[in-house]
């Protein structure tokens, strides 16, 4: 019993000391700055995501315009064979079409999300920031950075 009691003894006194000496480690080190950022605000107030819309918009009704043209040249064709050839043939460009335009539309909106995180990295740096947070997974804390990069990406 008596050596149980200096055993269970020497743990507390280890642990004690080891806790201790924890405490002391820990009381230099200064927590992070962190900052949070909605980005979807900061994209929505973009020039070069307002730019890249209209051009979307742009595209599409340009496809609109040109599958108007494409169903009344299939229409006048005046075989069955003839207007479903037509048909193929102009499914076929349409599927192209929209594959060029979902490239275009992907490198550019790709581009742009670069942009947005080097201007929001550069930004927390400048300011001491040694994490930076979206917004939307943050319930508190953090310091919103949201305007001030706002106002840069635009």
């Amino acid at each position: 019993m008596k050596k149980q009691i200096k055993i269970l003894t020497l743990v507390a006194f280890a642990f004690g000391i080891g806790f201790g000496c924890a405490n002391v480690a820990m009381s230099g080190v200064t927590s992070p700055a962190i900052a949070v950022v909605n980005v979807d605000k900061v994209l929505s107030s973009s020039a070069q995501v307002t730019a890249l819309k209209k051009d979307q918009q742009k595209r599409a009704s340009d496809l609109k315009a040109w599958l108007k043209n494409a169903q009344a040249d299939v229409d006048k064709q005046s075989t069955p064979q003839t207007k479903q050839s037509m048909r193929a043939k102009y499914e076929k460009e349409l599927a192209s079409k929209r594959e060029a335009n979902n490239k275009v539309f992907s490198a550019k909106l790709a581009e742009i999300d670069k942009s947005v995180t080097n201007t929001i990295s550069q930004y927390a740096k400048s300011k001491g920031y040694s994490i930076v947070i979206a917004k939307s997974v943050v319930i508190y804390g953090g310091t919103d950075i949201t305007a001030d990069v706002a106002k840069i990406v635009k």
